[in-house]
């Protein structure tokens, strides 16, 4: 038992709180390290061997029925690469060892004795809370610190020629939960309860340049996030209410769905479906991700088989665009690789890929050991589009002026 003291008005109280077991090392080995030791190998699925209308069979066991049969029909086709070891960074690991055992989910669906790390490394098909926990562990994978992207959102359609381009500058800085490393201490939002800022500026083209968005996360996920644009009509900056389930620039992401998932944890019902033996994009060796087939829509760099968590969620909400989302979530990562996306009747509409790279072919990201994000592509196969975001340079813990994310900055970068 660990004891603690609080002086109120003078009186000593003294608590006794439980002391928690740190985590097994062979739990950490088996969530963060899956790949160390042995490579997953499957007979006839070898590095060089090319998925596609040919050689499905070869995959059938191995590809969610929605994507195989998208190779089935011809619409792309891709190789096999040796599975990539991709830990995450070591604070994240550590602090998952110090302190995973202690949380809880609590009566209100909130965590309860979080401090850092992964929250719930073991994951129990059988828990009737498994499903919420992978959903936080989501919300609390290892994100790094700050991450700046440079990119360019398109609207695609099967022609492959883009309807619109957006050039964009994204920043996303977290302020609280994250492992102290270096002696540095990156949790300063703390008392605000604003787990994370995220920053938006887009830099072409013309009509919509110098547009700016500000959104505040908290830590609550029963709180609402405070978002502010700033347009260069008005020259001002203004708050603003962003439904989640509104779609973004007219394009088939709605505003939930980046990076997979990106919305409220309490306006779904999480089931986890399991775990199973994929191919997956993910290790990619470049700083940005290549499409290729139908439209230039699908991910085309190399495939490689992970271990990975299927979790299904299911909108609160009757009047919610999708009836269910189904995450396919790297385990060693915990980021969500591929999402199907289902509508009201229950067929399947979109498929979004969110790709990841290899940081040793990722100039200025070699040493960071954070998923790096390389990409997305959600298509819309009712609408016969693609929305895009191609990622031209992307920045891991570099920092940012203590100042970046005030109003008065914002405003200032548009005049």
């Amino acid at each position: 038992m660990q004891r603690m003291c609080v002086v109120l008005g003078g009186v000593v109280l003294l608590f006794v709180q439980p002391a928690y077991a740190e985590l097994p090392a062979e739990v950490l080995q088996q969530v963060f390290s899956p790949y160390a030791i042995e490579k997953p190998s499957v007979p006839g699925l070898t590095p060089g061997m090319v998925i596609s209308r040919e050689t499905w069979e070869a995959a059938k066991d191995y590809l969610p029925l929605e994507i195989l049969d998208r190779v089935k029909a011809g619409e792309f086709q891709f190789s096999i690469q040796e599975t990539t070891d991709l830990p995450v960074s070591e604070a994240y690991v550590e602090a998952t060892r110090k302190y995973a055992e202690q949380v809880r989910i609590g009566p209100d669906g909130e965590l309860e004795g979080y401090v850092a790390g992964l929250p719930f490394p073991r994951l129990d098909p059988t828990d009737p809370s498994a499903g919420l926990k992978a959903a936080w562990n989501m919300r609390h994978r290892d994100f790094g610190d700050i991450v700046q992207v440079w990119n360019t959102f398109r609207l695609v359609p099967e022609s492959g020629l883009p309807d619109r381009e957006i050039e964009n500058y994204y920043v996303v800085a977290y302020g609280m939960h994250r492992p102290i490393s270096d002696g540095m201490n990156p949790n300063k939002w703390e008392r605000d309860g604003i787990l994370y800022k995220e920053f938006f500026h887009i830099t072409n083209p013309f009509d919509l340049k110098n547009t700016m968005s500000l959104k505040h996360r908290y830590v609550r996920d029963q709180a609402n996030d405070d978002n502010w644009v700033y347009t260069p009509a008005s020259r001002k900056i203004r708050k603003v209410i962003v439904k989640h389930e509104d779609a973004s620039y007219d394009s088939g992401f709605l505003n939930e769905d980046f990076f997979g998932f990106w919305g409220y944890i309490r306006s779904y019902e999480w089931k986890l479906l399991g775990k199973k033996r994929l191919l997956a994009p993910i290790g990619i060796k470049a700083v940005s991700a290549t499409f290729g087939g139908r439209g230039s829509w699908y991910p085309v760099d190399p495939w490689e088989l992970r271990e990975m968590i299927v979790l299904e969620g299911t909108p609160k909400a009757s009047g919610h665009p999708y009836s269910r989302r189904v995450l396919y979530i790297d385990q060693q990562t915990f980021v969500p690789v591929y999402v199907l996306l289902y509508k009201r009747d229950g067929a399947h509409q979109k498929t979004l890929f969110e790709l990841y790279g290899n940081p040793q072919y990722n100039p200025g990201n070699e040493h960071v050991r954070v998923p790096l994000w390389a990409g997305e592509s959600m298509i819309d196969y009712d609408n016969r589009f693609a929305s895009m975001t191609v990622v031209t340079k992307i920045l891991y813990n570099q920092p940012v002026p203590e100042d970046f994310f005030n109003l008065e900055k914002i405003v200032s970068r548009g005049q």
